[in-house]
């Protein structure tokens, strides 16, 4: 995959910061950084991480993303056995 340009990180980056209310109800929604900097256009991590905290939204663990999301269970298919 090509480099992209700083041009094209700041437009994604700038799309992000206009999409502030879907992100941070996405995030708090349990929803992880990185799904979120990959949706829109792997704006990073980091970056991302740093704007939640310029946002005031508090960030979570990996413990605490589990309890938001909560249990991920799917029940078994028939004839399955247990």
């Amino acid at each position: 995959m090509p480099k992209r340009s700083r041009a094209e990180l700041g437009a994604a980056r700038d799309k992000l910061i206009a999409a502030r209310s879907e992100v941070t109800t996405r995030y708090l929604g349990g929803e992880s950084a990185a799904s979120l900097a990959r949706s829109f256009g792997n704006v990073g991590e980091k970056w991302l991480a740093d704007q939640l905290d310029a946002w005031d939204i508090p960030r979570r663990d990996r413990t605490a993303a589990m309890a938001v999301r909560g249990p991920q269970v799917t029940p078994p298919s028939e004839g399955a056995r247990t």
